[in-house]
Protein backbone atom coordinates (compact mmCIF):
# COMPACT_ATOMS: atom_id res chain seq x y z
CA UNK A 1 0.00 0.00 0.00
CA UNK A 2 1.16 3.13 -1.00
CA UNK A 3 0.52 6.64 1.11
CA UNK A 4 -1.07 9.59 -0.88
CA UNK A 5 -1.30 13.00 0.04
CA UNK A 6 -3.98 15.41 -1.08
CA UNK A 7 -2.86 18.61 -2.69
CA UNK A 8 -5.71 21.37 -2.26
CA UNK A 9 -4.00 23.97 -4.99
CA UNK A 10 -4.15 21.33 -7.71
CA UNK A 11 -7.72 20.24 -7.19
CA UNK A 12 -11.49 21.08 -8.74
CA UNK A 13 -14.53 20.91 -8.70
CA UNK A 14 -14.88 17.60 -10.23
CA UNK A 15 -11.28 15.60 -9.38
CA UNK A 16 -9.36 15.45 -6.41
CA UNK A 17 -5.51 15.25 -6.80
CA UNK A 18 -2.96 13.12 -5.03
CA UNK A 19 0.49 12.60 -4.51
CA UNK A 20 2.84 9.84 -4.02
CA UNK A 21 6.20 10.04 -1.35
CA UNK A 22 7.67 9.17 -5.08
CA UNK A 23 6.39 12.57 -6.49
CA UNK A 24 3.88 10.45 -8.67
CA UNK A 25 0.32 12.19 -9.09
CA UNK A 26 -3.07 11.04 -9.42
CA UNK A 27 -6.20 11.81 -10.18
CA UNK A 28 -9.87 11.10 -8.54
CA UNK A 29 -13.30 11.60 -9.49
CA UNK A 30 -15.26 13.54 -7.01
CA UNK A 31 -18.02 11.46 -8.18
CA UNK A 32 -16.11 8.38 -7.51
CA UNK A 33 -16.80 8.81 -3.58
CA UNK A 34 -19.71 8.68 -1.26
CA UNK A 35 -21.34 11.91 -0.58
CA UNK A 36 -21.21 11.83 2.95
CA UNK A 37 -17.35 11.15 2.49
CA UNK A 38 -17.32 15.01 0.86
CA UNK A 39 -19.70 16.69 2.71
CA UNK A 40 -18.20 15.13 6.26
CA UNK A 41 -14.84 15.64 5.97
CA UNK A 42 -13.26 19.03 5.18
CA UNK A 43 -10.54 19.54 2.84
CA UNK A 44 -8.18 19.99 5.22
CA UNK A 45 -8.66 16.45 7.42
CA UNK A 46 -8.94 15.03 3.62
CA UNK A 47 -5.64 16.16 2.75
CA UNK A 48 -3.88 14.56 6.20
CA UNK A 49 -5.96 11.36 5.95
CA UNK A 50 -4.45 8.35 4.03
CA UNK A 51 -6.11 7.44 1.03
CA UNK A 52 -5.65 4.26 -0.87
CA UNK A 53 -7.48 4.29 -3.92
CA UNK A 54 -7.73 1.09 -5.35
CA UNK A 55 -6.84 0.39 -9.58
CA UNK A 56 -10.83 -0.36 -10.44
CA UNK A 57 -12.47 2.39 -9.15
CA UNK A 58 -11.02 4.83 -11.67
CA UNK A 59 -8.34 6.53 -10.25
CA UNK A 60 -6.31 8.24 -12.90
CA UNK A 61 -2.34 8.77 -12.84
CA UNK A 62 -1.30 11.83 -13.87
CA UNK A 63 2.48 11.71 -15.07
CA UNK A 64 2.78 15.53 -14.16
CA UNK A 65 6.63 15.56 -13.68
CA UNK A 66 7.28 17.71 -16.18
CA UNK A 67 4.98 20.57 -14.81
CA UNK A 68 5.86 19.64 -11.37
CA UNK A 69 6.03 23.25 -9.76
CA UNK A 70 9.46 23.94 -8.17
CA UNK A 71 8.11 24.03 -4.65
CA UNK A 72 7.39 20.40 -5.27
CA UNK A 73 10.90 19.06 -6.07
CA UNK A 74 11.91 21.22 -3.52
CA UNK A 75 9.94 19.48 -0.63
CA UNK A 76 10.86 15.82 -2.32
CA UNK A 77 14.61 16.58 -1.87
CA UNK A 78 14.38 18.40 1.36
CA UNK A 79 15.60 15.10 3.45
CA UNK A 80 18.56 15.24 0.99
CA UNK A 81 19.33 18.57 1.87
CA UNK A 82 19.44 18.25 5.55
CA UNK A 83 22.37 15.63 4.92
CA UNK A 84 25.37 17.89 6.12
CA UNK A 85 27.61 19.02 3.02
CA UNK A 86 31.28 17.53 2.02
CA UNK A 87 33.68 19.58 3.23
CA UNK A 88 35.51 21.85 -0.07
CA UNK A 89 38.40 20.37 -1.31
CA UNK A 90 41.47 22.28 -0.55
CA UNK A 91 43.69 22.71 -4.06
CA UNK A 92 47.70 22.65 -2.86
CA UNK A 93 49.80 24.18 -5.54
CA UNK A 94 52.85 22.10 -6.41
CA UNK A 95 56.09 22.05 -4.63
CA UNK A 96 58.75 23.80 -6.41
CA UNK A 97 61.29 22.24 -7.74
CA UNK A 98 64.79 23.17 -5.55
CA UNK A 99 67.26 23.12 -8.37
CA UNK A 100 65.07 25.97 -9.56
CA UNK A 101 64.15 27.52 -6.56
CA UNK A 102 67.29 27.80 -4.35
CA UNK A 103 69.01 30.90 -4.39
CA UNK A 104 72.58 31.41 -6.06
CA UNK A 105 75.32 31.28 -3.30
CA UNK A 106 77.77 32.78 -5.88
CA UNK A 107 77.43 36.45 -6.82
CA UNK A 108 77.63 37.10 -10.92
CA UNK A 109 80.71 38.65 -10.86
CA UNK A 110 82.19 35.40 -8.93
CA UNK A 111 80.59 32.89 -10.98
CA UNK A 112 82.06 34.61 -14.27
CA UNK A 113 85.87 34.61 -13.01
CA UNK A 114 85.60 30.73 -12.34
CA UNK A 115 84.39 30.07 -15.73
CA UNK A 116 86.69 32.71 -16.76
CA UNK A 117 89.58 30.61 -14.70
CA UNK A 118 88.35 27.04 -16.85
CA UNK A 119 85.85 25.97 -14.38
CA UNK A 120 82.52 24.51 -16.30
CA UNK A 121 78.75 25.72 -15.71
CA UNK A 122 77.91 21.88 -14.59
CA UNK A 123 80.40 21.71 -12.01
CA UNK A 124 79.42 25.16 -10.38
CA UNK A 125 75.79 24.17 -10.86
CA UNK A 126 75.95 20.89 -8.87
CA UNK A 127 78.53 22.82 -6.22
CA UNK A 128 75.69 25.47 -5.70
CA UNK A 129 73.27 22.79 -6.00
CA UNK A 130 71.26 25.12 -8.62
CA UNK A 131 70.14 23.91 -11.96
CA UNK A 132 72.91 24.03 -14.93
CA UNK A 133 70.33 25.95 -17.08
CA UNK A 134 70.21 29.06 -14.61
CA UNK A 135 74.20 29.86 -15.05
CA UNK A 136 73.62 30.29 -19.08
CA UNK A 137 73.10 33.64 -18.61
CA UNK A 138 76.43 34.21 -17.19
CA UNK A 139 78.49 31.68 -18.63
CA UNK A 140 77.48 32.15 -22.72
CA UNK A 141 79.25 35.61 -22.48
CA UNK A 142 82.91 34.09 -20.87
CA UNK A 143 82.80 31.42 -23.34
CA UNK A 144 82.93 33.41 -26.11
CA UNK A 145 85.66 35.65 -24.82
CA UNK A 146 87.76 32.60 -24.48
CA UNK A 147 87.13 31.28 -27.65
CA UNK A 148 88.10 35.06 -28.99
CA UNK A 149 91.50 34.70 -26.66
CA UNK A 150 92.31 31.13 -28.49
CA UNK A 151 92.26 32.17 -31.65
CA UNK A 152 93.75 35.29 -31.41
CA UNK A 153 96.43 33.01 -30.04
CA UNK A 154 96.93 31.21 -33.13
CA UNK A 155 98.02 34.43 -34.69
CA UNK A 156 101.06 35.18 -32.48
CA UNK A 157 104.28 34.78 -32.55
CA UNK A 158 106.16 32.34 -30.19
CA UNK A 159 109.21 33.50 -28.13
CA UNK A 160 112.19 31.52 -28.54
CA UNK A 161 115.88 32.31 -27.05
CA UNK A 162 116.34 34.43 -29.89
CA UNK A 163 113.61 36.27 -30.18
CA UNK A 164 109.89 35.94 -31.44
CA UNK A 165 109.72 33.76 -34.27
CA UNK A 166 108.67 35.28 -37.39
CA UNK A 167 106.98 32.29 -38.28
CA UNK A 168 102.52 32.09 -36.30
CA UNK A 169 102.32 29.93 -33.61
CA UNK A 170 99.47 27.83 -35.37
CA UNK A 171 101.90 27.49 -38.18
CA UNK A 172 104.73 26.33 -36.07
CA UNK A 173 102.32 23.81 -34.41
CA UNK A 174 101.08 22.39 -38.03
CA UNK A 175 104.64 21.55 -39.02
CA UNK A 176 105.81 20.19 -35.36
CA UNK A 177 102.58 18.38 -35.67
CA UNK A 178 103.39 16.94 -38.80
CA UNK A 179 107.00 15.80 -38.10
CA UNK A 180 105.13 14.06 -34.87
CA UNK A 181 102.60 12.22 -37.38
CA UNK A 182 99.98 13.92 -36.43
CA UNK A 183 97.15 16.46 -37.29
CA UNK A 184 96.55 20.23 -36.39
CA UNK A 185 93.19 19.58 -36.72
CA UNK A 186 92.99 17.40 -34.18
CA UNK A 187 93.90 19.63 -31.14
CA UNK A 188 91.63 21.42 -29.27
CA UNK A 189 91.93 25.16 -28.18
CA UNK A 190 91.45 26.91 -25.23
CA UNK A 191 92.09 29.86 -23.23
CA UNK A 192 91.66 30.53 -19.44
CA UNK A 193 92.69 33.64 -16.65
CA UNK A 194 93.06 33.32 -13.20
CA UNK A 195 91.97 36.72 -11.71
CA UNK A 196 94.83 39.05 -12.08
CA UNK A 197 97.10 36.98 -13.86
CA UNK A 198 97.67 36.76 -18.05
CA UNK A 199 95.67 34.49 -20.49
CA UNK A 200 96.82 31.25 -20.94
CA UNK A 201 96.52 28.96 -24.02
CA UNK A 202 95.62 25.39 -23.76
CA UNK A 203 96.25 23.21 -26.90
CA UNK A 204 95.12 19.42 -26.02
CA UNK A 205 95.48 16.77 -28.38
CA UNK A 206 95.66 12.63 -27.79
CA UNK A 207 98.29 10.59 -29.10
CA UNK A 208 97.33 6.93 -28.23
CA UNK A 209 95.85 6.45 -24.83
CA UNK A 210 97.77 9.35 -24.23
CA UNK A 211 96.48 12.88 -23.40
CA UNK A 212 99.25 15.68 -23.95
CA UNK A 213 98.61 19.23 -23.05
CA UNK A 214 100.54 22.68 -24.54
CA UNK A 215 100.40 25.61 -22.67
CA UNK A 216 101.50 29.12 -23.77
CA UNK A 217 101.16 32.58 -22.15
CA UNK A 218 99.30 35.06 -24.17
CA UNK A 219 100.67 39.19 -24.05
CA UNK A 220 98.88 41.39 -26.08
CA UNK A 221 100.88 44.93 -27.06
CA UNK A 222 99.28 47.92 -28.72
CA UNK A 223 102.69 48.64 -30.67
CA UNK A 224 103.73 45.28 -31.79
CA UNK A 225 102.08 41.42 -32.71
CA UNK A 226 100.46 39.77 -29.90
CA UNK A 227 103.56 36.85 -28.90
CA UNK A 228 103.54 34.02 -26.54
CA UNK A 229 105.63 32.31 -24.28
CA UNK A 230 105.81 28.63 -23.25
CA UNK A 231 104.48 27.44 -20.03
CA UNK A 232 106.03 23.74 -19.86
CA UNK A 233 108.66 21.87 -21.60
CA UNK A 234 105.67 20.49 -24.07
CA UNK A 235 105.55 23.87 -25.04
CA UNK A 236 108.74 24.91 -25.57
CA UNK A 237 109.81 21.54 -27.49
CA UNK A 238 107.12 22.40 -29.70
CA UNK A 239 108.26 25.62 -30.91
CA UNK A 240 112.09 24.89 -30.09
CA UNK A 241 113.81 25.18 -34.17
CA UNK A 242 115.79 22.00 -33.50
CA UNK A 243 112.41 20.17 -32.23
CA UNK A 244 112.93 17.68 -34.96
CA UNK A 245 116.63 16.67 -33.53
CA UNK A 246 117.10 12.95 -33.05
CA UNK A 247 117.51 12.54 -29.05
CA UNK A 248 121.44 11.18 -28.98
CA UNK A 249 122.04 7.81 -27.41
CA UNK A 250 124.57 7.23 -24.84
CA UNK A 251 127.36 4.29 -25.40
CA UNK A 252 129.61 2.77 -22.97
CA UNK A 253 133.42 2.56 -22.98
CA UNK A 254 135.57 -0.61 -22.65
CA UNK A 255 138.12 -0.16 -20.24
CA UNK A 256 141.87 -1.45 -21.24
CA UNK A 257 142.66 -4.45 -17.63
CA UNK A 258 146.46 -3.32 -18.85
CA UNK A 259 145.49 -0.18 -17.54
CA UNK A 260 144.48 -1.56 -14.02
CA UNK A 261 147.32 -2.91 -11.39
CA UNK A 262 147.34 -5.89 -10.04
CA UNK A 263 145.65 -5.13 -6.90
CA UNK A 264 143.36 -3.04 -8.75
CA UNK A 265 144.60 0.19 -7.11
CA UNK A 266 144.57 3.21 -9.39
CA UNK A 267 148.18 4.55 -10.48
CA UNK A 268 147.15 7.70 -12.20
CA UNK A 269 149.18 9.82 -8.55
CA UNK A 270 152.37 7.64 -9.38
CA UNK A 271 155.18 9.61 -11.45
CA UNK A 272 158.64 9.73 -11.33
CA UNK A 273 160.19 12.32 -8.66
CA UNK A 274 163.20 14.34 -10.44
CA UNK A 275 165.99 15.55 -7.94
CA UNK A 276 167.92 18.72 -8.71
CA UNK A 277 171.00 17.91 -6.81
CA UNK A 278 172.14 14.29 -8.16
CA UNK A 279 171.51 15.69 -11.30
CA UNK A 280 174.70 16.46 -13.61
CA UNK A 281 173.83 16.89 -17.22
CA UNK A 282 171.42 16.32 -19.46
CA UNK A 283 172.12 12.69 -19.77
CA UNK A 284 171.82 12.13 -15.74
CA UNK A 285 168.65 13.92 -15.39
CA UNK A 286 165.50 11.34 -14.70
CA UNK A 287 162.66 11.30 -16.88
CA UNK A 288 159.81 13.35 -15.47
CA UNK A 289 156.16 12.73 -15.89
CA UNK A 290 153.46 14.77 -18.46
CA UNK A 291 150.09 13.75 -18.78
CA UNK A 292 149.19 12.87 -22.30
CA UNK A 293 145.53 14.29 -23.78
CA UNK A 294 143.91 11.47 -24.66
CA UNK A 295 143.11 11.74 -29.03
CA UNK A 296 140.07 12.24 -30.62
CA UNK A 297 139.34 9.70 -32.45
CA UNK A 298 140.57 6.77 -30.01
CA UNK A 299 140.19 3.08 -31.33
CA UNK A 300 140.60 1.86 -27.88
CA UNK A 301 137.31 3.41 -27.29
CA UNK A 302 134.66 1.47 -28.62
CA UNK A 303 130.58 1.42 -28.78
CA UNK A 304 129.25 -1.89 -26.80
CA UNK A 305 126.87 -4.20 -29.11
CA UNK A 306 123.85 -3.50 -26.97
CA UNK A 307 122.94 -0.02 -28.18
CA UNK A 308 121.08 1.92 -25.50
CA UNK A 309 117.07 2.61 -27.09
CA UNK A 310 116.00 5.70 -26.82
CA UNK A 311 113.44 5.85 -23.38
CA UNK A 312 115.65 2.90 -21.60
CA UNK A 313 116.83 3.04 -17.87
CA UNK A 314 120.46 4.03 -18.34
CA UNK A 315 122.44 1.62 -16.16
CA UNK A 316 125.94 1.91 -15.03
CA UNK A 317 128.53 -0.50 -17.02
CA UNK A 318 130.04 -3.23 -15.43
CA UNK A 319 133.10 -2.44 -13.58
CA UNK A 320 135.52 -4.45 -16.17
CA UNK A 321 134.21 -2.31 -18.61
CA UNK A 322 134.51 1.13 -16.82
CA UNK A 323 137.39 3.40 -18.71
CA UNK A 324 140.46 3.92 -16.25
CA UNK A 325 142.68 6.72 -16.63
CA UNK A 326 145.97 6.20 -18.56
CA UNK A 327 149.15 6.25 -16.83
CA UNK A 328 151.46 8.74 -17.31
CA UNK A 329 154.64 8.74 -19.54
CA UNK A 330 157.86 9.77 -17.63
CA UNK A 331 159.80 12.43 -20.42
CA UNK A 332 163.29 13.80 -20.31
CA UNK A 333 162.88 17.13 -19.05
CA UNK A 334 165.39 19.70 -21.67
CA UNK A 335 168.79 20.64 -20.46
CA UNK A 336 167.48 24.29 -19.47
CA UNK A 337 165.20 22.83 -16.69
CA UNK A 338 168.01 20.71 -15.50
CA UNK A 339 170.15 23.74 -14.57
CA UNK A 340 167.63 26.06 -14.33
CA UNK A 341 166.17 23.92 -11.27
CA UNK A 342 162.81 23.62 -13.36
CA UNK A 343 160.03 20.68 -13.28
CA UNK A 344 158.35 20.07 -16.37
CA UNK A 345 155.79 18.37 -14.53
CA UNK A 346 153.57 20.80 -13.26
CA UNK A 347 152.28 18.55 -10.31
CA UNK A 348 153.93 19.02 -6.78
CA UNK A 349 156.04 15.42 -6.43
CA UNK A 350 154.67 12.62 -4.12
CA UNK A 351 155.74 12.44 -0.35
Amino acid sequence: MRELYFLEDESTETFFVLRDDNGMRYQLARTELEPSLIDGVSVTDSASAPSTPDRDSGVTVLDTTADEPETDSAEVEEPAAQKPAPAPVERSLPEPDPLYATPLSMRPNEIQARLRAGATATALAEEMGVAESRLDVYAHPVLLERAQVAEAAKQSHPVREDGPAKQTLFEILATAFAARGHSISDAEWDATREQGDSWVVHVTWKAGLTENEALWTFKRSMSSAAQTEARNAMAADLTDPDFAQPVRSLSAVRADRDDVSADGSDNDNDYDVYDPTSATGPQAAPEADVTELPVEGNPEVVDTQDDVLEGDFLRHPDEERQPKKRRRKAVTPHWEDVLLGVRTNTKRPKR
